[in-house]
C-alpha cells in the first residue's frame, strides 16, 4: 500500500512539473494589436513602374452598433507606394500602428491599366505568402482606385465583404456572374491555355462623399457597388471586355451558369422564363480535320410572366419551349462566332485540343491556329415547370360581363 501510495505521488508531481513546462499561448495576438485587412485595391503606373496599394483596416468600433453616438468608418485606407511587391509591405509599417492581418480580407481590386500590363508578378507574389489566401476573389475596376477605394457602401459596411457577397449571389440568382474568380483560378488558367474572365465592379454613379454622412442617405443607388461585365484575360494580361448580355452566354456555355432568364415573344405576347443550373454536357471532336463542338443544353424552365391570351394548353407550351430553344441557339451560337473573330478562346478549345488524346489528334496538336477554325454545334432540349398558385393569369370582365385578359 505505501508502495502504491509513493507511485501515485510521484506521477502527480511529474505531472505538475510538466504542466509547468508548457509554454502556452506565448505567440497570441490580441484583437486589438492587429489591423484586419478587409479589402486590398491595386494600381500601376505604366510609365516608371510604381505601385500604388490601397488596404482597407477594419475598424472595429464603426462595424459594432452604436448607441447614443455618432456614426464612426467602418474602415480605414491606407495607401502606400512602392516599386516592388516585397516594398509594398514593408512600407506599410511606416504608417500603421498594428499588426496587419490578411487571413479574413474578401478580395483584391485592380485597375484595368493593371490588369492590361500583366498580373504575372502579382500572382507570384500571392502564391509565396502564407497568409495570403489563394481563394479570395479577383476584381477589375474602370474606375479610379481611390474613388473605389473611399466609397461608403450601405446595408453591407464593409466594402469588401460587399463586393464578395453580390459576386456569390449573382453566381447563384442570375445568369451573368461565376464563383470562379479567385486567385487560385487565375492562375491555373495561366498555365493551361485557357482565358480567364473577373468580375468589373465600378460605381453606380457619382462617387460618394468621402465621409459617414453617406450612411443618413436613403439613395442606395448613389456611389454604390456594381459588379456587371467582364474583363477577359488570356494568361496574365486583359485584353478586351465582356458585356452583361454577353457574361449570360460565356457562362452557359462554359457550364457555370446559376440561373439562365429568357424574355420570348409567343404569340406576339411576351413570356419571361427562368432555367436554374442549366445543365451542359460538351464533346470535342474531328471532322474533316476541323474541330466540332457539340454541346447539349438541358433545362428545366419555369414560367415568370405570362402576358399571352391564350390559355397554357400543351401546344402552347410546346410553342414556348420551341421559341426558347431559337432565341437560345441563336444567341449562343452569335456570342461564339462574335468571341472567335476576337480571337478570344473563351470556351477553351485550344487546351482541350492540347490535352486530346489518339492519333486523329496529333496533327491537330501541331496547329496552334486549328482552334479559329472551330465550329460550334447546339442541341437545346427543355421541359416547363409552372410555378406559382395559378397556370392561367388571371381574367377581368368588361362592361358587358364578358371575360377580357
Amino acid at each position: 500500500m505505501r508502495l502504491n501510495t509513493i507511485l501515485q505521488a510521484g506521477k502527480r508531481i511529474i505531472i505538475g512539473i510538466c504542466c509547468l513546462c508548457l509554454a502556452g499561448c506565448w505567440d497570441m495576438i490580441e484583437v486589438n494589436e492587429l489591423a484586419i485587412v478587409n479589402l486590398v485595391g491595386m494600381d500601376r503606373d505604366p510609365d516608371n513602374g510604381k505601385y500604388t496599394i490601397s488596404y482597407q483596416v477594419i475598424n472595429p468600433e464603426g462595424v459594432a452598433t452604436q448607441k447614443g453616438g455618432g456614426m464612426k468608418a467602418p474602415v480605414y485606407t491606407y495607401r502606400i507606394e512602392a516599386f516592388t511587391p516585397g516594398d509594398i509591405t514593408d512600407n506599410l509599417y511606416d504608417i500603421i500602428p498594428r499588426r496587419p492581418f490578411y487571413d479574413h480580407y474578401q478580395g483584391v481590386i485592380v485597375t484595368e491599366r493593371f490588369a492590361e500590363a500583366g498580373m504575372n508578378e502579382l500572382i507570384n507574389f500571392f502564391e509565396k505568402q502564407p497568409d495570403r489566401r489563394s481563394t479570395i476573389y479577383l476584381f477589375v475596376t474602370d474606375a479610379p482606385l481611390s474613388d473605389i477605394m473611399n466609397t461608403y457602401i450601405p446595408i453591407e459596411r464593409l466594402p469588401g465583404r460587399a463586393g464578395r457577397s453580390i459576386l456569390e449571389l449573382k453566381s447563384r440568382y442570375s445568369d451573368q456572374s461565376s464563383q470562379q474568380a479567385r486567385a487560385k483560378d487565375f492562375a491555373e488558367n495561366m498555365e493551361n491555355f485557357k482565358l480567364t474572365v473577373l468580375p468589373v465592379i465600378r460605381l453606380s454613379a457619382l462617387p460618394s462623399a468621402p465621409t459617414a454622412e453617406r450612411f443618413d442617405s436613403i439613395d442606395a443607388n448613389e456611389g454604390n457597388f456594381q459588379v456587371k461585365g467582364g474583363a477577359v484575360f488570356k494568361q496574365d494580361r486583359m485584353i478586351g471586355k465582356l458585356k452583361d448580355s454577353e457574361m449570360t452566354w460565356y457562362y452557359l456555355l462554359s457550364g457555370q451558369m446559376g440561373i439562365l432568364y429568357q424574355s420570348l415573344l409567343v404569340n406576339e405576347r411576351r413570356v419571361d422564363v427562368q432555367a436554374p443550373e442549366p445543365k451542359v454536357r460538351r464533346q470535342l471532336s474531328l471532322v474533316s480535320g476541323r474541330p466540332v463542338l457539340h454541346m447539349d443544353i438541358n433545362a428545366e424552365m419555369q414560367i415568370l410572366n405570362n402576358t399571352q391570351n391564350e390559355p397554357l394548353t400543351m401546344q402552347n407550351m410546346e410553342e414556348i419551349k420551341l421559341k426558347f430553344k431559337q432565341a437560345v441557339e441563336k444567341q449562343a451560337s452569335d456570342f461564339f462566332d462574335e468571341t472567335k473573330q476576337k480571337g478570344w478562346d473563351l470556351l477553351g478549345i485550344e487546351a482541350q485540343i492540347r490535352s486530346s488524346k489518339g492519333r486523329e489528334w496529333a496533327a491537330a496538336k501541331r496547329d496552334k491556329e486549328l482552334w479559329k477554325n472551330a465550329k460550334l454545334e447546339l442541341s437545346v432540349k427543355s421541359t416547363i415547370n409552372t410555378i406559382g398558385n395559378t397556370i392561367n393569369p388571371y381574367k377581368k370582365r368588361d362592361n358587358d360581363g364578358e371575360r377580357t385578359h
